[in-house]
């Protein structure tokens, strides 16, 4: 469905972003580039991604400070809204947010649009941006084209609640942890108490703790599994080594237990603002610290999804589009974004710093040990990879229940992702 917005929040929300200038972005383009038209125009904007609402709220708001000849119709991947189905009502969108891993997918649709040349043109300064995401942008690319701009990434964190360890007078985790470190905490937070079993930690998706390493569960050239390695078998045993901590095992609801429940000590997740704010709001007392990290890989996370906006191959109005897309990646904009609690992917120190500012939920919280780690390079993966990974995590779980020994769950785990990528292609 069409997003509407009231006068009132619009407002609001253009002041926020906007203030009283109507100067340009450092992200627009510089003195002497051609300008576009600004005749009226209508624009089309999906958001595919899952990227926050608020987000496409302040872009919009922006958008028509800025831009106020440009009609920017807003559409979430929804029922009635999807991708698809936009297409066939003949709404295919003139941008789109989505994710970098997702990018590959629009191929089909031949819906990629090579922006080098209006970046170009409308000299948009890479270099404002970390190269890391600007490269993480490119996996999708065959000639090192760039099919859209960044605007945000997702962030891994080791999240804990301060009165399981004030209850049980533990120190409470601190940054630059290694995995080894956060299971001897592990093993002080788990216990019974009172009838109620806490539980010292929990990844949820046992899958994350490979990225750093580098290693993948099925090979992208090949589409074949890649289970029988050394670095498996290592991911395997320090996970196992969580959860046979006794009473420790996973429940498989990590991240209810530790915001709802509150029986959980340390969780590892991704960026989870909004959910945070709920729990804080039901008497949840958290606080994070830095990723765990291996020892020789100090300070590196797992795979950061890089949100990006693009402009699509079908639109008829690219030069307006790309409009659009100079506001989402402006200082003003991204400032914004930063005290909204989203990760900015661009290079400026202030922004960095604004992190959280306009969330209660972020006060007096650490969340500068957000910074302290940097993601790996976001792989290019094969289009199994979410069949492959799943089948990892089921053959994980045998194996943490003791059903099967480690070299037998990374062989299964080869030959059933083998097989189900063999059913899939007939091959």
């Amino acid at each position: 469905m069409q997003v509407h917005y009231g006068k009132g929040l619009v407002l609001a929300l253009v002041l926020a972003v906007v203030g009283s200038g109507c100067g340009k972005s450092a992200g627009g383009p510089a003195d002497g580039t051609a300008k576009a038209s600004e005749e009226p125009v209508s624009l089309v904007l999906l958001n595919d991604s899952g990227t926050e609402q608020e987000f496409i709220d302040q872009l919009a708001a922006a958008v028509k400070q800025r831009h106020p000849s440009i009609d920017l119709k807003l559409y979430r991947n929804e029922k009635g809204s999807t991708l698809d189905e936009l297409i066939l009502a003949g709404e295919t969108p003139d941008l789109i947010v989505s994710y970098n891993g997702k990018l590959a997918s629009y191929r089909d649709k031949d819906l990629l649009y090579d922006m080098t040349p209006l970046i170009g043109s409308r000299r948009v300064d890479l270099n404002r941006f970390e190269a890391g995401y600007i490269e993480d942008v490119k996996i999708a690319s065959t000639n090192n084209e760039l099919f859209g701009l960044p605007v945000s990434l997702a962030y891994h964190a080791l999240y804990y609640n301060k009165n399981l360890f004030d209850k049980f007078g533990v120190p409470y985790p601190k940054d630059g942890m290694t995995w080894e470190q956060v299971l001897e905490t592990a093993r002080k937070m788990t216990r019974n108490d009172g009838g109620t079993q806490y539980r010292g930690f929990d990844i949820g998706n046992m899958v994350w703790a490979s990225q750093p390493l580098g290693i993948a569960a099925i090979d992208y050239k090949t589409d074949k599994a890649t289970m029988r390695t050394d670095e498996w078998k290592r991911v395997f045993e320090l996970m196992k080594a969580f959860y046979t901590i006794p009473g420790n095992m996973t429940t498989g609801k990590a991240k209810d237990d530790f915001l709802k429940e509150k029986t959980v000590a340390m969780y590892a997740d991704l960026a989870i603002a909004g959910e945070l704010e709920v729990a804080a709001k039901n008497g949840l007392d958290w606080d994070v610290a830095q990723y765990p990290s291996y020892p020789e890989k100090p300070n590196v996370y797992g795979n950061a999804s890089v949100s990006v906006i693009m402009i699509t191959k079908a639109s008829k109005h690219k030069e307006r589009a790309m409009q659009v897309v100079e506001t989402a990646v402006s200082d003003e904009v991204q400032l914004e974004s930063s005290k909204s609690g989203r990760v900015s992917p661009l290079l400026k120190a202030d922004v960095k710093q604004a992190f959280g500012q306009s969330k209660d939920v972020f006060k007096g919280k650490s969340v500068q040990s957000i910074f302290k780690s940097k993601p790996v390079k976001y792989p290019i993966a094969s289009q199994y990879r979410g069949k492959a990974e799943s089948i990892v995590r089921t053959k994980f779980a045998e194996y943490a229940s003791g059903a099967i020994d480690v070299n037998t769950a990374l062989a299964q785990a080869d030959e059933e992702i083998n097989k189900a990528v063999a059913a899939e292609t007939g091959k």
